[in-house]
């Protein structure tokens, strides 16, 4: 059977997850859920600190591979800055 619970929107948009449901999903002041939009409306999906990490180790790994090797940061964001002001 499904849960409902309801709760109003606050002025900025926020709204409070009960109690019972935040316990159950083990959702914590400072954690992060993610947003998705389906034709019901909106689900609010728990996002693990592992869900994070491996998420960025896949962000990282994806950039490694794309950086063009031998150079910097440095490097790449002072020619990164003069193409652009080339083509305005």
């Amino acid at each position: 059977m499904t849960e409902r619970h309801r709760s109003k929107v606050g002025p900025k948009g926020q709204v409070v997850v009960v109690k019972e449901l935040r316990e159950k999903y083990g959702m914590k002041e400072g954690g992060v859920v993610e947003q998705v939009s389906t034709e019901r409306g909106v689900l609010l999906v728990p996002v693990s600190a592992d869900g994070l990490l491996k998420e960025l180790d896949a962000v990282a790994e994806r950039v490694g591979k794309a950086w063009p090797k031998g150079v910097s940061a440095v490097e790449a964001v002072g020619e990164d800055r003069e193409k652009r002001c080339l083509r305005k």
